[in-house]
């Protein structure tokens, strides 16, 4: 989802919001693969699977304020929040099919941090059990003041901030993650541009 919206109260201020929603569910993310001589219904290795749900909110603004024909303000800002929560890991039943044995369920044991594809009595094709649950922010933002003091001469005054943060929950949760943003240590750049026209 992603609709767009206009705002223009006076000729000097325009506001545009553009929101946007991903909610998606994949009932089966690959993982990884390894070689495993006792996986001979999948030619000796093992896919690895889970089902993922992830969710993803993010908020493009633009501000545009023309104070004078000369002197302007231009603010463009993105937050963006996202999240992967995994589900059991498991792995393709059969060659050529969407069919999957969940370890622990279906095949196989789980114990702790581990997973032994074929069992306790076959502890050598074990493999650390996977987490790849995932919470991303990050923040792009930018201001630019412009302001011609006479005909072809302008000066330009940018500032640029930037943030991300990473976590590993897993679960989508708007005021947790928007605290884990702004958070983060901000990294900032201001340049200053001039340009002088000689014989105006």
């Amino acid at each position: 989802i992603q609709p767009t919206l206009e705002f223009k109260p006076t000729p000097k201020w325009q506001l545009r919001l553009t929101p946007t929603l991903v909610d998606l569910h994949d009932p089966a993310q690959y993982l990884f693969q390894f070689a495993d001589p006792s996986a001979t219904h999948t030619h000796n290795a093992r896919y690895v699977f889970a089902s993922l749900d992830y969710t993803q909110v993010a908020l493009e603004t633009r501000l545009n304020y023309t104070i004078t024909p000369g002197l302007s303000v231009q603010v463009y800002a993105q937050p963006l929040i996202a999240s992967g929560d995994f589900g059991p890991v498991k792995e393709l039943a059969a060659p050529n099919t969407y069919a999957f044995n969940v370890y622990g369920e279906d095949v196989g044991v789980v114990t702790g941090e581990r997973v032994y594809p074929s069992g306790l009595a076959s502890p050598g094709n074990s493999f650390a059990l996977p987490r790849p649950n995932f919470n991303s922010t990050s923040l792009r933002g930018n201001a630019v003041l412009r302001w011609e003091w006479r005909p072809g001469s302008t000066m330009y005054l940018a500032w640029q901030q930037t943030r991300s943060g990473f976590g590993s929950i897993g679960d989508f949760d708007l005021n947790r993650d928007v605290d884990l943003l702004f958070g983060q240590a901000p990294d900032n750049i201001v340049v200053l541009k001039v340009s002088y026209w000689l014989n105006p």
